[in-house]
C-alpha cells in the first residue's frame, strides 16, 4: 500500500485508482552482485516487488518507476550493498514528505529473480510484496501487503498493520500478528505462533502441530491439522478450532470463546480467569 498524499477527503474515497495510474515512467535495471552471496534481504519501503527464487544460479532485476509527475521520477532508486555474505537491495524513494493539492504518488515497481538456495529475507514497510519459491523466507512487514507461495522449507515472519498469505510452505514461525491479517494455507511442517494482538489468524492444511503462545483480543482459526494444537492464553479473542488429529490443549482463558469440533484426540479447556 504505497503512500498517496492527498488535501482532499474525496481523494481518499479511491486509493486504488491513483495506485494503478503510471502517468509518468522510467524504466530501472540492477546487475545483483551475489557472487559469494548467502542470503539476499530486499527491503521494498513503500514500492512494490515481484520476486522469484528459482533454480540454477541466475539472477535477475528490472522494472519501473512510476510517478504522478515527471519530477518526482528523479527521486526513486534501486541501490545494493554488500554486508559481508548478504546482499542488501533497496527501493528507495528519495522524495521529502509533503502535503500536496490533489493526489501525488511515486514508487517503484519491480521484477527481481534469485538463486532458490539464497536465504530471502523481506523487509517491507508500507508497500506491497509478491514471493514464489526459494529454500528458507523470512518477512518483516509494516502496513504493506505480502504474499508467499512455494517456499520449500521454514517461513519466518510478523506483521503489524499488514497483511499476510501464505500457501504451499514447509513451516511456519509466526512471531508476532499485530492488528494485521494473516492467512497460511498447506503448511508441510509444524506452525509455531508467538503473539496475535487484534489481528485475525487462519491456518489450514498443517502436516505438523501447532503452537500459539498468545492470543489478545483477534481470532485465530485452525482447520486440518495432522498433529496437536497447544495454546497457552487467550484474552478477549476468539479461537476455532477443526478437524485435528491430535489433541488441543488450552491452558489459560479469559473472557474469550473457544470452539472445536473433529478433535480426535483429547481436549483440555481450562474454565475462564
Amino acid at each position: 500500500m504505497r503512500l498517496l498524499l492527498t488535501a482532499s477527503l474525496l481523494m481518499l474515497a479511491a486509493p486504488a485508482m491513483a495506485e494503478d495510474q503510471c502517468k509518468f515512467s522510467e524504466p530501472h535495471s540492477l546487475a545483483l552482485d551475489l557472487a559469494g552471496a548467502r542470503s539476499v534481504l530486499f527491503k521494498v519501503n513503500a514500492n512494490d516487488l515481484h520476486l522469484q527464487a528459482a533454480p540454477g544460479t541466475g539472477s535477475a532485476l528490472k522494472g519501473r518507476a512510476c510517478a504522478s509527475n515527471e519530477d518526482l521520477l528523479k527521486d526513486l532508486k534501486v541501490t545494493q550493498r554488500r554486508e559481508g555474505d548478504r546482499l542488501v537491495v533497496e527501493l528507495a524513494n528519495d522524495r521529502p514528505l509533503k502535503l500536496t493539492l490533489g493526489h501525488s504518488y511515486s514508487y517503484l515497481d519491480i521484477q527481481a529473480t534469485v538463486p532458490e538456495a539464497l536465504l530471502v529475507q523481506l523487509d517491507v514497510g508500507s508497500g506491497d510484496a509478491w514471493s514464489t519459491g526459494g529454500t528458507v523466507l523470512s518477512a518483516d512487514v509494516g502496513s504493506g501487503d505480502v504474499d508467499i507461495r512455494n517456499v520449500k522449507g521454514m517461513v519466518t515472519a510478523k506483521t503489524g498493520s499488514g497483511d499476510m498469505k501464505l500457501q504451499d510452505i514447509g513451516g511456519l514461525k509466526l512471531l508476532d500478528v499485530g492488528s494485521g491479517d494473516v492467512t497460511a494455507r498447506t503448511v508441510r511442517g509444524p506452525v509455531e505462533v508467538g503473539e496475535v494482538g487484534s489481528g485475525d489468524v487462519k491456518i489450514s492444511s498443517v502436516a505438523g502441530s501447532v503452537r500459539i503462545g498468545r492470543i489478545g483480543s483477534g481470532d485465530v482459526e485452525l482447520a486440518d491439522v495432522d498433529g496437536s494444537v497447544t495454546v497457552d492464553s487467550i484474552g478477549s479473542g476468539d479461537l476455532g478450532v477443526r478437524n485435528v488429529s491430535g489433541n488441543l490443549e488450552l491452558r489459560r482463558k479469559g473472557s474469550g470463546d473457544v470452539h472445536h469440533s473433529g478433535v480426535r484426540g483429547s481436549v483440555s479447556l481450562p474454565r475462564k480467569d
